[in-house]
């Protein structure tokens, strides 16, 4: 039997997860940064190319490969959620696992496309002050994979929870956001690097 106190508390139940609305609020945030940056560098690139302070370049390899992991890793991420909905909880805790080294492979094909652009002789600061067209993406890049670096800390987390069985199909909301939020990262990633790979 349900007593007046126990309806009261669930009558005030949150209708979305505070994790949920946090993680939301916090992609909204991240959206409104990397629309301004996308923004600086259109605005700013035809002034540069007009006054030639502006170098065009190939984007490194490495952040092709960046984006392959990036989509294998959203796939893996989509089959531990799947498998924490179906109390497969093996499964789930593996693909955590196999969705984590691919974050980790991602930042170190992200770091071999940033010596790419040192071997190019295109640095976070150009020997022309003037020049930053490679400053974009340095900073755009760097800036996601701080959140990918994010990603993992939550993947990491859901794998510890995952052996201390705290990750199943009535407690799916550590690992609902972290799903998200992985997507997310991901989508972002393929969203700039074809921005990046046209725009320049």
């Amino acid at each position: 039997m349900v007593t007046v106190a126990q309806k009261k508390i669930k009558d005030k139940a949150p209708l979305v997860a505070p994790a949920k609305l946090n993680i939301w609020l916090f992609m909204l945030a991240s959206s409104m940064l990397f629309s301004a940056l996308v923004s600086a560098f259109i605005v700013h690139q035809p002034d540069a190319k007009a006054k030639a302070t502006w170098t065009m370049f190939n984007l490194p390899t490495y952040f092709l490969f960046s984006l392959i992991i990036s989509t294998l890793s959203s796939i893996t991420m989509y089959l531990a959620f799947k498998n924490a909905k179906n109390d497969e909880l093996i499964k789930n805790r593996l693909y955590l696992v196999v969705t984590l080294a691919l974050g980790l492979l991602f930042c170190v094909s992200q770091y071999l496309g940033w010596n790419e652009l040192v071997a190019m002789k295109l640095t976070f600061v150009n020997p022309r002050p003037e020049d930053i067209s490679a400053s974009y993406v340095w900073m755009i890049t760097a800036v996601h994979v701080v959140h990918v670096l994010g990603g993992i800390i939550l993947l990491a987390v859901g794998i510890f929870k995952s052996f201390k069985l705290e990750i199943h199909k009535k407690q799916l909301t550590f690992m609902s956001v972290t799903h998200t939020y992985w997507h997310f990262v991901g989508l972002l990633w393929f969203i700039l690097y074809l921005f990046l790979y046209f725009a320049r």
